[in-house]
């Protein structure tokens, strides 16, 4: 494209000296220079775009993959501050803003940097004095791009960030439908979201008026100055300083040298837009997990058995008093140990320590002797089954959240866990049977279903540690029998129990009474019946409950 204007000028020169200088022939040779020019101009735009177009995408895959592995490596405790909506805007719509950086930007980029340095040169060799003039709106473009890009990536921060918001919004509406609709919140949420919108609109409004004022600057002041060099150049040409052709061709490329000035312009509101969303991206990167392996870590560990023991254990979440307090505890190997206690006493919170979903303290946690934080955390998570209180499921087959962490397994081995979970008699009725699809969360099964889902997927590779967070409240008595009765048949295997249920907890080698954060009372049943403690009293008002209910 470079050429073309040259070859206007020789095209130009030879018509202006008259019908001698000029045959068909020359006429023709000019056109199929000027036609070769364009197609050359066209593969290498070609190539280009697909070049530089590939690598952005790639560069995008390669983000996202880092970003969706980060938050992997997440502790428990970060995804308790952050909104999932917030994390997945950051996912999608920022990464999005990064790809048109660096694909759009970079073209632009390399286009404005070709055609600016060359048509500079080729200007200058035919009137310096022109060019020169032609240079003077560029000064003042520099100092109005430093201070409109600086806005430009202020708001887009605040339109990203509201974005953020809506789509948690969103999120929270999706998931929590049912509740919305129990207590006729419908309007109400509807009237919220549509704030949200309108603010989201309106951020956008903001940047909108500001590129609106941005555009125009950037075609107006070369336009001027194109004005000014016409004037001027028709002078030099009037003069004889430059032959017409030479003014032709210094137009042409005049035109080429206010293109990549109104290139910048998108540039800059690319740039503004991607380095925003990089930052908003970095934000989260830069974050590092609390949980990983540590110096320390013993590598050559690759089995446990399943002793486990709490020395002096104190534990309290950011900012707040100790949810656990001096907790001494040791739990033989192949035994079953069961924990009770109010609500908020510390139950869940002293069993997620010992995966370390949390982080405990060094020196307070320790399976077969070794502190967890010296245990490579592949080893010591693949060691431990655990379901927790909210029995969570893929929208995914039945079979395959059964058999999630364990690619290998064979549908006999699928069945067999189902079995041992008392879930097989049910799984038979569905028409699809192992193939069902439950729906996101595992929706479309019933409370009781989830969590014998989810205790099929515990046992599905038989742990060395099982800790069952109160997972029998969806079930009743008798099923729930049947379960802890298989699970005792699967071997050495240390089992913890959380439960409100005295039925479930009765027949634990080992008892354990929580009160604020405290171990009050431990031993076995009989033992702590008879102590007319806390646990005792709970006992009592079961019964009593058994007996109303009986009536």
């Amino acid at each position: 494209m470079l050429i073309g204007p040259m070859i206007l000028k020789y095209v130009v020169d030879d018509l202006n000296q008259g019908r001698d200088q000029i045959t068909r022939e020359k006429v023709l040779l000019y056109a199929l220079l000027i036609l070769g020019v364009a197609l050359v101009g066209g593969v290498f735009r070609f190539g280009q775009r697909r070049l530089i177009g590939g690598v952005a995408r790639r560069i995008e895959y390669e983000l996202r993959g880092d970003f969706f592995k980060h938050l992997q490596k997440m502790q428990k405790s970060y995804f308790d501050q952050m909104d999932t909506g917030d994390l997945m805007s950051r996912a999608t719509n920022d990464l999005d803003a990064v790809h048109r950086l660096l694909g759009f930007a970079i073209i632009f980029i390399a286009d404005a940097t070709v055609f600016f340095g060359f048509a500079l040169v080729i200007m200058l060799r035919i009137d310096v004095t022109l060019t020169m003039l032609a240079l003077i709106p560029y000064p003042i473009l520099a100092v109005l791009v430093q201070l409109i890009s600086k806005n430009l990536h202020n708001n887009f921060e605040r339109i990203q960030e509201g974005f953020s918001k809506m789509n948690t919004k969103v999120q929270e509406n999706l998931s929590g439908v049912r509740v919305v609709r129990a207590y006729t919140l419908e309007q109400s949420e509807i009237e919220e979201f549509d704030r949200q919108n309108l603010n989201f609109v309106s951020l956008n409004q903001v940047f909108i008026r500001l590129e609106a004022i941005f555009f125009p600057i950037f075609r107006l002041l070369p336009g001027i100055g194109a004005i000014v060099l016409l004037w001027l150049g028709g002078l030099h040409v009037m003069q004889g300083k430059i032959m017409l052709g030479d003014f032709v061709a210094f137009n042409a490329y005049l035109s080429m040298l206010i293109r990549p000035v109104i290139m910048l312009g998108f540039i800059v509101n690319r740039f503004a837009q991607g380095t925003a969303s990089i930052d908003r991206i970095n934000l989260i990167l830069n974050h590092k997990p609390e949980i990983c392996d540590e110096e320390g870590v013993d590598e050559k560990i690759t089995e446990l058995n399943g002793e486990i023991e709490f020395r002096h254990l104190t534990f309290a979440y950011s900012n707040s008093s100790p949810v656990l307090k001096d907790i001494n505890l040791k739990i033989d190997s192949g035994s079953t140990v069961a924990i009770v206690g109010a609500t908020g006493a510390g139950k869940t919170t002293l069993v997620d320590l010992i995966p370390r979903i949390y982080q405990p303290e060094r020196g307070s946690v320790f399976i077969d002797g070794i502190d967890t934080r010296n245990i490579p955390l592949k080893t010591l998570r693949a060691s431990i089954g655990m379901v927790q209180q909210e029995s969570f499921l893929f929208s995914d087959l039945l079979k395959n959240n059964i058999a999630y962490g364990a690619d290998s397994a064979t549908e006999t081995e699928i069945e067999v866990a189902a079995r041992n979970a008392g879930l097989l008699s049910q799984i038979d009725e569905f028409p699809n049977q192992f193939d069902t699809h439950v729906g996101e969360r595992g929706k479309t099964l019933s409370g009781g279903q989830r969590q014998r889902t989810a205790i099929a997927r515990a046992i599905m590779s038989p742990p060395k540690i099982l800790i069952l967070d109160d997972a029998f409240a969806s079930v009743d008595t008798h099923t729930e029998d049947t379960i802890l009765g298989r699970l005792k048949q699967l071997g050495n295997c240390t089992t913890i129990l959380i439960s409100h249920r005295i039925s479930t907890v009765k027949a634990a080698d080992q008892i354990v009474v929580l009160h604020d954060g405290r171990i009050v009372e431990v031993g076995t049943h009989q033992d702590l019946v008879s102590q007319n403690g806390i646990y005792a009293n709970i006992h009592q008002k079961q019964l009593l409950k058994e007996e109303i209910e009986s009536l």
